[in-house]
């Protein structure tokens, strides 16, 4: 029997200094929920949501569920027969993989599922969602300029732009302590690590350090920064560990490990070696109840503090919770 695993992500979302609930109805939503939207990767393979929609996922938590389906043609040219050897034979198949996905609005956290053989993975999620974000944004500003330019106001796409900027997004995906600590004792010699921080959503980072950093850094308006430690004979493994799962934590830095194994082979790692994943049983067959599950799983994580989510302002937790039960119609 197939097993079927479960990853997580934090996914930031900005424009600008504003965040994904503040576009959620002009441009997030649309985003996900509009089926003509699709993105091609060549001639033959095509990437679109399907059956997505806003799920209830228990009081005030809202979420959106549904599905990346890759759309493809798997073709061949030849076969091997053991006493004809190889065998010019041209054949081809449509191929529709997919995987499917829950993105808690509350939090901004996504659990990411693939259901089948070669299903397209979160970076394929990640391209598709910020080319829709893209188009989207783009319909949405073209819009507002016609409707401000026949109410007889005048305002320059510039200075629009500079109001509602161009999306900026971010899938992170989240790490374990015991994934970290494997991965690391695979090295012999951990020679570098490199800290990319991103903008947060609108919740508190807890490392205050990595705050400070960015908020030395917030007035040069960057889209990431970067922290790099390195030693040629090699960092302390031990505390290595404890670095990168702290920085790792809430989902808001990526990592990236260089160095060498016993035979001085070149290993390199980031989030995605040592991120949370969870196997799945008992896949319930329809949207809602695998959206359920997968947010219990993702409670259940949260209690035993595997997955760790930042604290929001007071004033950004209201804000947030009063999006979200507007959004459900509350």
């Amino acid at each position: 029997m197939r097993k079927h695993t479960a990853t997580f992500a934090n996914l930031t979302l900005k424009f600008g200094e504003k965040s994904l609930l503040d576009y959620s109805e002009e441009i997030v939503l649309p985003a996900f929920l509009d089926p003509t939207m699709i993105r091609s990767y060549g001639d033959t393979t095509h990437y679109h949501f399907y059956d997505t929609s806003l799920v209830k996922l228990a009081d005030d938590t809202a979420g959106i569920a549904g599905r990346l389906i890759k759309d493809t043609t798997l073709s061949r040219t030849q076969i091997y027969d053991p006493e004809k050897g190889l065998i010019k034979d041209e054949q081809s198949i449509r191929s529709s993989p997919s995987s499917f996905f829950l993105l808690i609005l509350n939090n901004h956290r996504l659990v990411y599922f693939p259901e089948t053989p070669h299903a397209p993975d979160i970076s394929a999620f990640k391209a598709t969602l910020a080319a829709f974000l893209k188009d989207k944004h783009q319909a949405f500003f073209k819009q507002l300029h016609k409707e401000l330019a026949e109410s007889g106001e005048k305002v320059s796409s510039k200075k629009l732009l500079e109001t509602h900027p161009l999306p900026h997004l971010e899938v992170i995906p989240l790490t374990s302590s015991e994934g970290i600590d494997e991965f690391v004792r695979g090295y012999d010699k951990l020679k570098s690590i490199e800290l990319r921080l991103i903008k947060p959503n609108d919740e508190i980072d807890g490392e205050e350090i990595l705050n400070e950093v960015r908020e030395y850094f917030h007035g040069l308006n960057p889209k990431s920064t970067k922290i790099h430690s390195s030693n040629p004979d090699g960092l302390d493994k031990e505390r290595a560990v404890e670095v990168i799962h702290d920085a790792t934590a809430t989902g808001t830095q990526e990592v990236t490990l260089f160095g060498t194994d016993e035979h001085g082979n070149k290993l390199r790692g980031n989030n995605e070696k040592f991120r949370v994943a969870v196997e799945i049983t008992d896949v319930p067959a329809t949207k809602k109840g695998l959206a359920n599950k997968l947010y219990s799983v993702f409670r259940g994580l949260e209690a035993e503090n595997v997955i760790s989510i930042p604290q929001s302002s007071p004033d950004a937790a209201n804000r947030i919770l009063q999006k979200v039960r507007s959004l459900l119609g509350g």
